[in-house]
């Protein structure tokens, strides 16, 4: 019997390093997927800042954009009126003119 008790306590060390092996295997397994699922969950989160972000700066961008459109706009259409004014102006002048000329 004395010669089976070193095989039978191998036997039974290697069936006990077998069970912690797929034991620590099976805890790494779900130790690994729960810190992806974290690691994607921050991600997800910062993910989602940053696009608030971007996208409150394009909306204050997008109102600047307008604000500035219809400013310029009305400017356009003052010198327009502008320019059209110094034009009839001018035409009478020269009108006059050639008139004073004539009348020499």
């Amino acid at each position: 019997m004395a010669d089976y008790q070193w095989a039978i306590t191998l036997g039974g060390a290697a069936i006990g390093a077998l069970a912690t092996l797929f034991a620590t295997r099976s805890t790494n397994s779900t130790t690994l997927a729960k810190t992806n699922n974290d690691n994607a969950v921050q991600l997800f989160e910062q993910y989602k800042m940053l696009n608030e972000q971007l996208q409150s700066k394009v909306d204050r961008l997008e109102s600047k954009l307008e604000s500035l459109q219809e400013k310029y706009e009305k400017e356009i259409a003052f010198y327009q009126k502008e320019i059209e004014r110094l034009e009839d102006e001018n035409e009478m002048l020269v009108s006059e003119l050639e008139n004073l000329k004539g009348g020499k």
